[in-house]
């Protein structure tokens, strides 16, 4: 439902109408209730529009600090004390607030679904990491351009090569999405600008122009703000690009899987090419050890309908198997020990076990070409502890 015009209704005033109030008395305590949160979203959307309208312009993305030090730098630039509001949103970049780690940390996190690519962020985080450690140690020349080098790399891996800072409309990455408050217009978009700003000759002003840092146009620019700016563009890049980066992840491994269809080679480490279904497997497999785990604590026994009395078909479909989803479980008569298992359409079948012993829970995984149809208690040879993981248990 579209809730504006009844929030322009409020505007107008936030006493009921007579001929609502006609319709059912009980309108009137939720037309009371709206009034109170209309204004709470009138008060907010006023925060971010001024946030936007006073900070973005000077290089902060400020939508993961906290919203009293923004509105506080807010009223500081309004009021003509510009460079205090940059000290004050400069804190927030430090070490003791953990924001650089948090990024370093999302960076590493992402396209996990593809090997490759996932790699690769990861790398990125490394290099990120020592940027954090740089900008800590006040080597901020060094952290910004660190910083703006891998802003660059995200945009480029998830749009096929366009760029953050490009100043030519063609080449540049699209970062404005309607559904994400970080890429709406007004923020990453116009974001943009000051950092591809033309400074035409050498200066030392402290500009934020990515292009005069890079080029050596700006010869102030390694100093504390200028550097918790860059990290905040960061956060917002990340921000926007961790759910371009999971579609070009499942992109690639999709690509992948098709070629290897069929295989029966390993690669490097062990794992087989083939892993279609996988990732979904080992994650559905893993789900129902941990529920197993939490039935035997109230039961102290598992049952071997565990499966069908606990489960809907819902919540196999979610990761990702298909509605038949071929999951088998046997017990042990003293329902003490409970394993699962399933053939993947690769033809290699993936296994989870759980035992009760001495009041916690051991667990072992099991991949291969059969069936277990025995507990790894009779069957040592085919399952594998955790500290031991079979290759094939690595999800990408």
């Amino acid at each position: 439902m579209n809730i504006l015009p009844l929030l322009e209704a409020l505007d107008e005033t936030t006493t009921l109408p007579g001929w609502m109030a006609a319709v059912h008395c009980e309108v009137a305590p939720l037309w009371t209730a709206l009034a109170t949160q209309g204004i709470s979203i009138n008060a907010l959307v006023g925060e971010i529009e001024h946030a936007l309208t006073e900070l973005v312009p000077r290089g902060w993305a400020v939508f993961n600090m906290q919203t009293a030090i923004v509105n506080q730098a807010v009223n500081l630039v309004i009021s003509g004390e510009g460079d205090m509001a940059d000290e004050l949103l400069a804190d927030q970049w430090d070490s003791s607030t953990h924001r650089t780690k948090r990024v370093c940390d999302r960076v590493s996190a992402m396209g996990t679904s593809d090997a490759t690519l996932h790699n690769l962020f990861q790398q990125r985080a490394r290099l990120l990491r020592q940027a954090r450690k740089q900008h800590d140690r006040e080597e901020y020349a060094a952290s910004i351009q660190m910083v703006h080098s891998q802003i660059e790399g995200i945009a480029t891996d998830v749009t096929a090569n366009k760029k953050f800072f490009s100043s030519v409309t063609s080449r540049q990455a699209d970062v404005v999405n309607r559904a994400q408050l970080v890429s709406i217009e007004a923020s990453l978009a116009a974001l943009r600008s000051p950092y591809i700003a033309a400074v035409e000759e050498t200066q030392a002003d402290g500009s934020i122009s990515r292009h005069a840092v890079a080029h050596g146009r700006e010869l102030a620019y390694d100093t504390r703000v200028v550097s918790a700016k860059a990290w905040s563009l960061l956060d917002a890049i990340v921000e926007w690009a961790l759910p371009l980066a999971r579609e070009e992840a499942d992109t690639r491994r999709a690509r992948r899987q098709t070629e290897a269809a069929g295989s029966v080679d390993v690669d490097e480490s062990g794992r087989r090419i083939d892993d279609r279904e996988f990732s979904e497997t080992c994650e559905t497999l893993r789900f129902l050890a941990s529920c197993a785990m939490g039935w035997w604590s109230r039961e102290n026994r598992l049952k071997d309908d565990f499966l069908t009395r606990t489960f809907a078909e819902k919540d196999f479909i979610r990761p990702g198997l298909p509605t038949n989803h071929g999951i088998e479980m046997l017990v042990t008569a003293d329902g003490q020990c409970a394993w699962f298992w399933r053939r993947t359409i690769s033809g290699w079948t993936l296994g989870i076990a759980i035992a009760a012993q001495d009041g916690s829970f051991s667990e072992w995984l099991y991949a291969g070409p059969e069936e277990p149809s025995q507990s790894p208690m009779v069957d040592e040879l085919n399952w594998s502890r955790v500290w031991d993981i079979s290759p094939d248990w690595r999800t990408a």
